[in-house]
């Protein structure tokens, strides 16, 4: 086969017939000795192009076969549910039978208040499973070829042969698969199991059972299940990942402090002869502390004998991790070690996130006996010291918040490399030496370090794929044989898993599905298939499609779990390993590549399906319900007028360029406008600035359109007018500007005296209120209120006052200010209210809300809150803070779960307040915070005041409600306002949900069909409806009543006059002093008043 060589063109700036330095003379001859151009150079070069030509055409083709791929989320899905008879003969025929016969046994166990659902106990034997018998799992160069007939009797196989294989009860020589090498060529032969190389498993994993199915209860179980358990001691030796090098084997502090022997009448003395007690002291701490802990529980060994060994645990010297390059102008003596003690524990570690500390302590209240249960220390606040490790280690669970965590960080290594170097104290100018000082702080190690705990579980352990977090690096220096994250959601888009809702008549469809999709590795042949039945059972029951960018993102966050905080061999050796050998080969679409990543999630994850979980628990009902709101008035100016910018910038800017709100480098303002619209649904205040700008632009467009100067459409001009008139419609309305002017909801006021009127809005128009024919949609109307009569005849005899939250709040203060008198004969004051205008002020009534969602909430509360727990979720500070006040003007006792203005202590109180009290009914709390891992399950009425476009986030946060613990049906509203852009929503978010072929975009502005019904947004059109007025609150609170002292001063001065004097003759508040040395300024000051 011949290579074509291309013709080399000459060089531009070379002369035609001019010979250049190196050129060829046509015999072959060269005509200088500089560079020249070869027949391999040219070789070469061709083939560096063909293959970047191939490589780029890969690219390609992974590009557009990764939409075909089975996403992280795909096999998250289809993960199947833990079973423990499999690995039943192995696990019972081990050294730990007893504790997995207890684990599968009916019954509660030992110490816990609480029994087990069947399902729970299949994962706790997982757990244990992983725990004390970890597996082997395959070296992930070699992949599976096909299966030989061994012969005989068949043996017992692992269930996820060919990439795991049992290390106990279990013969290398029995695996029936030959394997081959990744990097395949013809001249290789296939191997057996015998000369592959196999990684042992970790011991732990990820609980990733949904929301609300017990896995907090889970890990207790699994703590009291093996209380007795001691951590396994290292060897004397062996490298601790990220913390140092084990420099000793196990040492106690053991002496004989009451020996009986006396020496001093020995001539000779042998201090290294030590007593019998001693000696057997020493040897059962060292090698029989577990089997002691037993026999004390138990009562076998005396309690003074344990008094005297139980404060010498055993331990092992750490060598710690040091800068092996010394740095310039370091001395040549030896470095500084700094050695420290590392004692061995029983205790297990629960790090969670501060705002859950609190529900864990009552779990584990609720769950575990008080006598014969487990000990346990909390550690969450930041100024509190942490124990030393002889006092941690006598707790069964160390509770600690991830923040309190944090702060435990300072890196291992950065104070001791400074050791090395000369004292220089004085030449920086110091007066004292600090050398010792340095030297003290180097060598401080955190108690957290210094302890071998036996197992560390991470609640809500996603936060751990972080790289670089401090709660990261320190959970990477803790020393834990067994690492467990527990977690709904391990990376960022697997939380979408949990948020399918399944009907009797899919469920059943699904359980035939996986009678059919058994989890096999092998057809009849003996070929592999395992990526056939993987792709089938991964699009079986598919509902939700990730973008790959987003995919990529949850491939490293579980390769941050696998190899930084699970340390699973080979991974832990280097995280650059999970891409070349997981995540590359399966986007290659290479041959076992599916199979190896679909069991290494089926080992390591714990996590059981929901139809094996609705099976055998019959959660209360729970009745979803959407609401549609008609917008108030001022609602619907404002929402007109965010629509009007959006068509006047897309016709001013002839939907190109950057100043273009869709335009791709424009994300920022796009994303600016679209959250303005979606809280104009709820309530927005615009700038008024802005609203004039927006005419004068809207104008000069069409000034200029009329002159010829721009090419605008026909129905473009239409919708710049329409724009334009909607802007000026809001700019004309005096209480949409008062509004705005105040940036705060308005709540309309009926019956208020004259004299609190002051500084507050005078609606011009009378109240109108709604009959049942004129309600708008699906807004109830409370038949306990009566409700304000219809225009006509029957209209209001007085106009209503437009005040905030805060106005109507200094209205209390200052009533209650001019009902303050003194026990004395004067007058009352100017100030003082009169009986009439008292009773004026204690019959008004605060009738309606600028905001008709406001509205609907605030009745809804009021209706449930007195026997009903109640959970309002917002979408954002606003919201809350705008429901804060309602519910405040409502009278409502309610809680706060924000974002800002509220500590972390703060918001536990809230919620354990909300949880146990009997006063405090009602919640308001941001979706964004309390849609993970905290458990409400005492509430049973939930409304969402906005629609929340992650379908995923919504399902996580009614499973705080709706999950184990509750015992009554939960009813949850979503409020739409009508005709807004809600409506779009909730209907693209059904679409999301029935067609598998969507992608989920991360926000509204980033999907395709959105930003299509964005851009051509629609004006809400006026309903008739001025505003709603069906809250009727009092005003004033009910304690507050006139005084009697007032009354008398009003009876005794005026008894003539029912209504009380209107001119009083002292009207300042100040009363008058006399002066009676001078009688005469006296008389001035009184002609002057």
């Amino acid at each position: 086969m011949e290579t074509r060589i291309p013709q080399i063109e000459p060089v531009n700036n070379t002369v035609l017939g001019q010979k250049r330095k190196g050129d060829s003379d046509g015999n072959g001859n060269s005509s200088g000795n500089g560079n020249r151009t070869s027949y391999k150079q040219l070789l070469h070069k061709e083939k560096q192009e063909h293959h970047q030509q191939t490589k780029q055409k890969q690219r390609r083709q992974l590009l557009n076969q990764d939409n075909d791929l089975p996403t992280l989320l795909d096999c998250f899905q289809f993960l199947d549910s833990p079973d423990p008879t499999p690995y039943a003969k192995v696990c019972f025929e081990s050294d730990y039978g007893d504790i997995f016969q207890v684990c599968i046994g009916d019954g509660r166990y030992d110490g816990m208040r609480t029994q087990l659902y069947r399902y729970q106990k299949n994962s706790l034997f997982k757990i244990l499973k992983r725990e004390l018998l970890p597996d082997f799992f395959l070296d992930p160069n070699f992949n599976p070829l096909r299966k030989v007939d061994l012969g005989g009797q068949s043996k017992i196989c692992h269930p996820l042969l060919p990439y795991f294989q049992f290390a106990h009860g279990f013969n290398e020589a029995d695996n029936p698969w030959l394997y081959e090498r990744q990097q395949y060529t013809p001249e290789a032969s296939p191997v057996n199991s015998q000369d592959v190389s196999w990684y042992s498993d970790t011991r732990g994993g990820i609980i990733c059972e949904d929301m609300g199915t017990g896995k907090t209860c889970e890990c207790l179980a699994l703590i009291l299940l093996t209380k007795r358990q001691m951590a396994r001691p290292p060897l004397q030796g062996e490298m601790l990942p990220c913390v140092g090098t084990v420099a000793s084997a196990l040492e106690t502090d053991f002496c004989d402090l009451h020996s009986d022997i006396d020496y001093s009448d020995r001539t000779i003395y042998r201090p290294s002869v030590h007593s019998l007690k001693l000696l057997a002291g020493k040897a059962a701490l060292l090698s029989c502390v577990e089997s002691l802990r037993v026999m004390h529980d138990d009562g076998l060994l005396p309690i003074a004998m344990w008094r005297q060994l139980e404060p010498y645990p055993p331990y092992y010297w750490v060598n710690p991790i040091v800068e092996k390059r010394p740095r310039r102008g370091a001395g040549s003596y030896s470095t500084y070690q700094v050695s420290f003690k590392v004692y061995m524990s029983s205790s297990t570690l629960v790090v969670v996130p501060d705002n859950l500390i609190d529900q864990w302590v009552r779990e584990k209240y609720k769950h575990i006996e008080d006598t014969g249960g487990l000990e346990m220390l909390k550690i969450d606040s930041s100024t509190l010291r942490i124990p030393e490790p002889k006092k941690l280690i006598q707790y069964d669970i160390v509770l600690m918040s991830v923040g309190r965590l944090s702060k435990e960080y300072i890196p291992i290594d950065s104070n001791i490399s400074e050791l090395r170097h000369l004292c220089r104290c004085y030449s920086r100018g110091l007066e004292h030496c600090v050398c010792d000082k340095r030297k003290k702080v180097a060598s401080y190690r955190s108690p957290l370090l210094r302890v071998h705990w036996k197992r560390l579980i991470v609640d809500e352990g996603h936060i751990m794929s972080s790289r670089n977090a401090a709660r990261s690096l320190m959970a990477a220096y803790l020393i834990a044989e067994r690492r467990w994250v527990c977690t709904g959601t391990p990376t960022h888009n697997l939380v979408h898993a949990t948020s399918e809702i399944f009907t009797d008549t899919q469920t059943a469809a699904i359980d035939e599905m996986d009678d059919s999709l058994q989890m096999d590795y092998s057809d009849s042949k003996g070929s592999i298939t395992s990526q056939s039945l993987a792709d089938k059972h991964c699009h079986g029951r598919r509902k939700y499609k990730v973008d790959m960018r987003e995919s990529s993102w949850d491939f490293f966050q579980l390769g941050m779990l696998v190899s930084k905080f699970l340390r699973m061999d080979p991974f832990a050796q280097s995280t650059s390993l999970w891409s070349s050998i997981m995540v590359q080969p399966y986007k290659r679409d290479e041959r076992g590549a599916r199979g190896r990543l679909r069991a290494l999630m089926q080992s390591i994850m714990v996590r059981n399906r929901p139809e094996a979980i609705s099976s055998e628990v019959q959660l209360p009902s729970l009745h979803e319900r959407v609401v549609k709101v008609a917008p108030s008035q001022l609602q619907m100016l404002t929402y007109n007028t965010v629509v009007a910018f959006f068509h006047i910038n897309a016709i001013l800017t002839e939907r190109t360029g950057r100043d273009y709100f869709f335009h791709p480098e424009n994300k920022k303002h796009l994303r600016q406008i679209v959250e303005n619209l979606f809280y104009s649904c709820f309530w927005f205040s615009a700038s008024i600035q802005h609203i004039k700008d927006g005419i004068e632009n809207g104008r000069r467009a069409l000034e200029l359109w009329e002159k010829g100067e721009k090419p605008y459409s026909t129905k473009d001009v239409a919708l710049l007018r329409q724009a334009i008139s909607q802007l000026q419609h809001a700019s004309a309305d005096s209480k949409w500007i008062h509004s705005m002017q105040a940036e705060s909801v308005g709540y309309y006021i009926h019956g208020l005296p004259a004299c609190m009127q002051t500084g507050l809005h005078l609606v011009k128009e009378t109240i109108s209120a709604l009959s049942p024919l004129s309600l708008p949609l699906e807004f109830p109307l409370n038949p306990d209120k009566p409700n304000i009569p219809l225009n006509g005849t029957n209209t209001l005899e007085e106009p209503a006052k437009l005040a905030t939250a805060d106005q109507i709040t200094n209205i209390t203060t200052q009533a209650k200010f001019m009902l303050m008198t003194t026990d004395d004969d004067l007058p009352p004051c100017s100030r003082n209210l009169s009986p009439r205008e008292f009773t004026m002020l204690k019959d008004a009534k605060i009738a309606g809300c600028t905001s008709s969602k406001v509205v609907y909430i605030v009745d809804s509360v009021l209706r449930y809150h007195r026997d009903e727990k109640c959970i309002v979720f917002v979408n954002s500070q606003s919201e809350a803070i705008i429901i804060d006040d309602a519910l405040h003007l409502a009278r409502v006792p309610h809680l706060l779960y924000a974002s800002h203005g509220m500590s972390q202590s703060q918001r536990r109180h809230n919620i354990t307040t909300f949880s146990t009290s009997t006063v405090y009914n009602t919640i308001v709390m941001d979706v964004n915070l309390a849609a993970y891992g905290i458990d409400l399950s005492a509430a049973s009425r939930v409304w969402f005041v906005s629609p929340i476009w992650q379908a995923a986030r919504e399902r996580q946060a009614i499973k705080r409600a709706h999950r184990l613990g509750q015992r009554s049906p939960v009813f949850v509203e979503t409020l739409l306002t009508a005709g807004s852009i809600e409506e779009a929503l909730w209907t693209r978010r059904q679409e999301i949900s029935s067609d598998d072929t969507e992608v989920i975009a991360k926000g509204v502005e980033e999907d395709s069909k959105m930003c299509t019904v964005l851009s051509n947004a629609r004006f809400i059109e006026h309903c008739g409806i001025s505003d709603l007025f069906t809250m009727q609150m009092p005003l004033l609170p009910s304690n507050i009543r006139y005084p009697q002292l007032l009354m008398d001063k009003f009876n005794k001065w005026y008894p003539d006059s029912a209504d009380g004097a209107t001119n009083v003759p002292f009207f300042k508040a100040k009363r008058l002093v006399l002066r009676v040395s001078e009688p005469n300024q006296v008389d001035k000051d009184v002609e002057h008043s």
